[in-house]
């Protein structure tokens, strides 16, 4: 998808500091292209090596962070909630999702801005990624022994605290430790390590009564997982204090970049926005609609969940790794996250009418065909377009904004939807959201 003038981005450079700031780095030298923009000319073997290690490395530590997050927001907070109280279960399930993904709005950003300043002999983002870890937990733990949906609410922003704690600093590890023409593979393996956390998040789930084990056994493998996977990996390390100082406006600085200067990143932006939406709106409320629409009481919730995110997972290994592939090999990424946006908003779409539990299994499997392939390719596009300004963190954290916003509004918007027009309504209006991610990426014009 790009030729050797669209790069305007290498994992090299973003593993610099902010402007004015030396720093020793775990970094690669900067790597030359040759004319297809993909395949550098040369790579040394210290880089080869990196490489190799983040294919598995960092995946398999979103695998885990994505465990200890999915499994409670996919089924156990639903019924958590259920048992507190079962007639406004909807309602406080919205509330809780609104407070928690605010708490992600404005911790994520912060987080990869710090982490970029970061001076620790653990390296940049080693401290937060570990830290976010043990925080997470805690709200795991509040959560599993909540008496009332307050704590519930409480113990959900602690545990959104700590996973974008952890968060940001990850996923800023793909343009710290890849060499681009190898992000396109890191990527989609990042991709369907996110979606299977979902499989195997609602397995463990489904393997124990309601109560306080449904979250604390996920969770907990999930963050061990997360921490194992990230030991191997040489940090970035920064040895002087950057140039620029902390401020309130550096602070407020990390949640905007300029759209007119950096039109791409805007574009990527909102692309995501959307596809993130229909993600969201698929997840967030298929327990319910498993209940209400399809009419499967509270014990049988979990197991039909678990079995509707399986189908999810088929759809995510047609896709994920060959449409990552695919656009390290043809240079090409606009034309997978549309495609894979479209197929996305068809299963939602499809979900939204279904009237079985087996139209559901066929709709979950076009859905993780869709936003596996999309995040694959979406996460690579993504690293390509960030400025060349040595704050990769920073502004990861930017793009993460758009990945907290949707489970912010959609909470809110949420209950009048289902209120008018039910389910079905709901989950059309996320499909109709795919349709305008996928539009939005044509925008993108440094890539093609």
């Amino acid at each position: 998808m790009y030729g050797a003038h669209h790069y305007n981005c290498s994992a090299a450079h973003h593993a610099q500091p902010e402007r004015g700031s030396p720093m020793t780095t775990a970094s690669p030298t900067p790597v030359s292209a040759d004319a297809s923009g993909l395949e550098p000319a040369s790579i040394s073997d210290e880089q080869r090596r990196r490489d190799r290690i983040a294919l598995v490395a960092i995946p398999t530590a979103m695998l885990g962070l994505m465990i200890a997050i999915m499994a409670p927001l996919l089924v156990s907070l639903a019924l958590a909630l259920t048992t507190l109280d079962a007639a406004n279960s909807a309602t406080n399930l919205s509330l809780v999702l609104a407070i928690g993904a605010a708490v992600a709005f404005i911790v994520n950003p912060i987080t990869g801005r710090l982490s970029d300043r970061t001076m620790s002999r653990m390296g940049q983002r080693k401290p937060w990624i570990f830290s976010g870890a043990v925080i997470a937990y805690v709200g795991i733990l509040v959560i599993a022994f909540s008496p009332a949906v307050w704590t519930v609410v409480v113990g959900w922003s602690i545990c959104q605290l700590g996973f974008n704690f952890a968060l940001a600093p990850l996923v800023a590890m793909l343009p710290d430790q890849v060499s681009v023409g190898f992000r396109g593979k890191v990527a989609s393996l990042i991709s369907l390590a996110q979606n299977l956390s979902a499989v195997i998040g609602t397995f463990f789930v489904q393997l124990f009564a309601v109560g306080y084990t449904q979250m604390l056994v996920p969770a907990l493998i999930g963050l061990v997982v997360l921490v194992l996977a990230i030991l191997p990996i040489k940090d970035v390390r920064r040895t002087e204090p950057p140039a620029e100082r902390l401020n309130v406006l550096s602070i407020f600085s990390s949640f905007v970049f300029n759209p007119r200067k950096h039109p791409d990143l805007a574009w990527a932006w909102v692309t995501r926005f959307c596809l993130i939406t229909t993600s969201f709106t698929a997840t967030s409320y298929l327990t319910y609609f498993v209940m209400n629409e399809l009419g499967y009481s509270v014990t049988e919730a979990a197991t039909k969940v678990f079995q509707a995110t399986l189908a999810n997972a088929l759809g995510i290994l047609l896709t994920t790794f060959f449409f990552g592939w695919l656009s390290d090999r043809t240079g090409r990424r606009k034309p997978f996250v549309l495609i894979s946006a479209l197929v996305a908003a068809l299963g939602l779409g499809v979900m939204a009418m279904a009237g079985s539990f087996a139209v559901l299994v066929v709709a979950e499997c076009f859905l993780g065909m869709g936003l596996g392939a999309f995040l694959a390719v979406d996460l690579a596009l993504v690293s390509d377009v960030l400025p060349d300004d040595g704050q990769a963190g920073k502004d990861l954290g930017v793009i993460n904004i758009a990945q907290a916003l949707p489970q912010s509004l959609l909470p809110v918007f949420a209950p009048f939807i289902v209120a008018s027009v039910g389910y079905p309504g709901l989950f059309l209006t996320g499909a109709a959201f795919g349709v305008l991610g996928g539009l939005a990426v044509l925008m993108v014009r440094s890539v093609r």
